[in-house]
């Protein structure tokens, strides 16, 4: 129970911690009862093993007992939650220890300071703050200098700094003049003993060496986890050590008659993004290691996907230049030959679809393979006949001279357009082909004009292998039959296809009798591509986005051992005040900063690539949805492989983090 006596600022009453060393219980204090006033400065003085240092842990809250109770100023430790735990810490102890813990890659200053973070001070302020307390001490020179730029006992001086940075009521120094000569320990406990002079403060001296215990009001010895003297009291009876099991029972929890702890807040985000730049910058090497492997992944997404994309606007370009609101009937159907006598699209079904409503146009076409000669120079390409109307359907473009027009095909002219890769074929070295004639079929044709290149169709088949003659004469003297190999239908809007595909339908059918005849809808034949190339360019997009994943392992890998590496900081920091969810933030953080960073810097050469591969004549088309989606996905990967080793930073013990070499 705690005790009633306002002066009494630390009480223990029947205190027992156990450990397990493997399957044996070891019982380190063993009913501990010690009451320590305001203003004390007592040694608590044993040889190693005797408990000492476990007794200071659990004054410092950085452990709890196995039984007993343990109150600070009225307050019943057993009764505090985490938050308010890390509060009585960060107003109530200060630590001195003896390997110093002071951060490598920060300034004495800065390690003065960072205690402060956590209770909340602005930074202008704590600074100045730790300036004035190196100042007290004798370091004002010395405030801006790294711990490796210290010696021991300017070093240890850093640490008394940091521990009065918050307003400390106790000072814990354990074993504060082991790493130090003897005229640098000297002037530490002389330090020690001015300030519970001077400022009031309770200071706690754990020590081995009776000489340091000797500098102390009151010393406290402990054997065997007992404390087996005191010089406040005279000598204690030596009691045999209590088996295990028989620690006096912990004293019911009663009511705190004083103010409840004040819990402070976690620290600001804008800390939390200061202390995790702060930490990537002294891992500078390493953090740009973990980059890469987001910045590989990220840039992989954007590129694959720019790509992908530029091949679906590729292919649906060579389709829309054959035009989207187009049917294309073909005779021929179910267990028919398109061929022969029961080939029977005619003239007669053009001239009839032009007057259904909803019809544009109509352009009717035969074609069949051939042989163009001009001198000496023979192609083997494909001859169409066709109408005027067929050019406006298929978005064709002249490059020379006109196209065939309708008094062409009511006259029978032997004229000829012919397509960019028979030009070439037939007349190299940039010969004007318009005016010259050509031969085809034992029959010469006069070239008008030639069209501009249009590449390959969407199945892969060179569109610029074709002539073109009108309808009329390669009925007469092409091949000799009225039959038609195709006729298109232009419908006058997109929405209308379905409703005008049935008609010309219906129609077809009436006049035939039965339906040797198909018809094809572009606008479907699109849709089917699209879908298509839409798969192509997700699956190009996961692949990529393995390396991002891998990139993601590579981040937790990566803060794993980070973690690992920092946990005497992390260690430090809980000692000092910080509340886990301090260190789970801080560290989610810094997984976050690289993923960020990452992400921007990969879109950005992702973009980048996908300009050279554009220069380099490889289809690439840039929208906002790839870059967003891979930089969304990086932001996602922190968070998640983020998690575990915030998760394991926000974990750590604080006594064997600190205790570790």
């Amino acid at each position: 129970m705690a005790s009633t006596d306002s002066n009494i600022l630390l009480s223990l009453a029947g205190v027992c911690r156990d450990y397990l060393s493997g399957e044996t219980q070891v019982r380190a204090l063993n009913n501990i009862n010690l009451t320590i006033k305001r203003g004390e400065f007592l040694a608590i003085m044993g040889q190693s093993g005797s408990g000492k240092t476990t007794l200071m842990n659990i004054l410092g809250c950085l452990d709890t007992p196995s039984s007993g109770s343990y109150s600070v100023d009225g307050h019943q430790v057993n009764a505090l939650n985490v938050k308010e735990l890390s509060s009585l810490r960060l107003k109530t102890f200060g630590f001195v220890f003896q390997r110093y813990q002071l951060l490598a890659n920060y300034s004495a200053q800065e390690n003065v300071a960072m205690p402060a973070i956590y209770g909340g001070m602005e930074k202008s302020q704590r600074l100045a703050l730790a300036k004035k307390r190196l100042a007290q001490l004798g370091l004002t020179e010395r405030s801006g200098h790294r711990p490796s730029q210290l010696s021991g006992g300017q070093q240890q001086r850093v640490s008394i700094a940091r521990a009065l940075i918050n307003g400390a009521q106790v000072i814990l120094a354990d074993e504060p003049t082991g790493a130090l000569d003897s005229a640098s320990g000297q002037q530490v406990l002389a330090l020690l003993k001015q300030l519970n002079r001077d400022t009031g403060t309770t200071v706690v001296l754990i020590t081995h060496d009776a000489l340091v215990a000797q500098q102390a009001n009151r010393i406290i010895q402990m054997k065997d986890g007992h404390i087996i003297s005191d010089s406040s009291q005279h000598q204690l009876p030596s009691d045999t050590p209590a088996p295990l099991g028989n620690c006096t029972p912990a004293a019911p929890l009663q009511t705190n008659t004083k103010q409840h702890i004040k819990c402070y807040p976690r620290i600001s985000l804008w800390e939390s993004l200061c202390l995790a730049l702060g930490s990537l910058q002294a891992n500078l090497f390493r953090t740009l290691l973990t980059l890469l492997g987001i910045i590989i992944g990220v840039a992989s997404v954007v590129t694959m996907m720019a790509i992908g994309d530029g091949g679906k606007q590729q292919v649906l370009q060579r389709i829309e230049a054959m035009g989207t609101n187009l049917l294309q009937i073909r005779p021929g159907g179910r267990n028919i030959r398109a061929s022969g006598e029961i080939a029977t699209l005619t003239m007669e079904d053009a001239q009839f679809l032009t007057q259904l409503p909803g019809i544009a146009d109509v352009s009717p076409e035969r074609e069949a393979r051939t042989t163009v000669r001009f001198g000496s120079n023979d192609y083997s390409g494909r001859a169409r006949g066709i109408t005027p109307a067929y050019f406006s359907m298929r978005n064709w473009e002249i490059a020379q001279g006109v196209f065939i027009n309708n008094d062409d095909v009511e006259r029978y002219s032997s004229v000829i357009v012919i397509g960019a890769t028979v030009a070439e074929q037939l007349f190299p070295n940039t010969q004007n082909p318009i005016g010259e004639y050509v031969l085809m079929n034992n029959s010469f044709y006069q070239v008008i004009g030639t069209l501009k290149a249009k590449g390959a169709s969407a199945g892969g088949r060179d569109i610029d292998d074709e002539v073109y003659i009108p309808i009329t004469t390669a009925q007469l003297k092409l091949f000799g039959r009225p039959y038609l190999s195709s006729i298109i239908v232009k419908v006058s809007s997109t929405d209308l296809l379905p409703t005008i595909e049935a008609t010309v339908t219906q129609e077809l059918k009436r006049r035939h009798g039965r339906e040797d005849f198909m018809v094809r809808n572009t606008a479907t034949l699109v849709e089917a591509i699209s879908d298509t190339q839409d798969t192509l360019t997700w699956m190009l997009g996961s692949v990529a986005a393995i390396s991002l994943f891998v990139g993601g392992i590579g981040v937790m890998n990566i803060m794993l051992v980070n973690v690992s590496e920092r946990r005497r900081e992390i260690g430090l920091r809980i000692a000092t005040g910080a509340k886990p969810s301090d260190i789970l933030r801080q560290f989610n953080i810094e997984a976050l900063m690289v993923c960020l960073l990452g992400g921007l810097i990969g879109v950005g050469l992702g973009l980048l690539i996908s300009l050279v591969l554009q220069q380099a004549a490889i289809a690439v088309a840039f929208s906002l949805a790839p870059p967003l989606l891979a930089f969304t996905t990086s932001l996602l990967v922190g968070v998640i492989f983020g998690y575990a080793p915030a998760h394991k930073a926000a974990s750590v013990n604080p006594i064997q983090a600190l205790a570790e070499e």
